[in-house]
């Protein structure tokens, strides 16, 4: 396969993957799960610009997709209310949480989007710049640039609020970025790592020569 096609097959297969059920707790009905070309449309219709994250917008810098619980994307923070707005009308049994740096929605129990906003520095650049545009069947979605898909796993795992298993998760996503890609705008990753904290830079190209190596990381 073309690298040029990965992302929309890897995209296609973690949809996929997150919507079935799971095996002993869910039939076919149960699963509240989305996928993005459930709410693509939806931020299409309301006109709100997105950049494509999480499991779904990394999955063709993965070695292999995998299900993920929701469908990430990162907004200007102005369209905030305009997006959850639009997913509360348009999928049933939703409630919105609101916070600081992300609004989620919840299915039922299940957090099923979140909208993160453009008033964290490098969502600012990613949004604005740092994304490729792929097609997603009907539509059309931007995803993350490598470097900046590496940032935001950078900036998960150093993160004082995320928890561990979560964190371990983002490591082994960014080693698997790092082992899966031959290329790296390592200029462009030192400049996304500044954006997460200073000196972030010098230390996210310390983490892919310690991945490159076979060094144990530090969390």
């Amino acid at each position: 396969m073309r690298v040029a096609d990965r992302h929309t097959e890897n995209i296609r297969i973690s949809s996929y993957l997150s919507k079935l059920p799971m095996i002993g707790r869910e039939q076919k009905e149960d699963v509240v799960r989305l996928a993005p070309e459930d709410l693509i449309p939806v931020l299409n219709a309301a006109k709100v610009n997105f950049v494509l994250a999480g499991a779904h917008g990394f999955a063709g810098w993965l070695s292999e997709p995998r299900a993920t619980q929701d469908v990430d994307f990162i907004i200007r923070t102005k369209d905030r209310r305009k997006a959850s707005d639009a997913i509360l009308e348009a999928v049933s049994d939703t409630t919105l949480e609101e916070h600081p740096v992300v609004w989620r929605i919840k299915r039922g129990e299940a957090y099923v989007a979140d909208l993160m906003f453009t008033n964290a520095p490098l969502f600012e650049r990613i949004h604005a710049k740092e994304y490729l545009a792929k097609k997603l069947g009907r539509y059309t979605a931007k995803v993350p640039k490598l470097e900046a898909a590496m940032a935001m796993k950078f900036a998960a795992m150093v993160g004082h609020h995320r928890q561990l298993p979560k964190k371990l998760r983002d490591a082994g996503d960014f080693a698997d970025m790092v082992l899966h890609n031959k290329k790296l705008d390592v200029k462009l990753l030192v400049e996304l790592g500044e954006l997460v904290y200073e000196g972030g830079g010098k230390e996210i190209v310390k983490i892919v020569g310690d991945v490159k190596a076979g060094r144990r990381l530090e969390l």
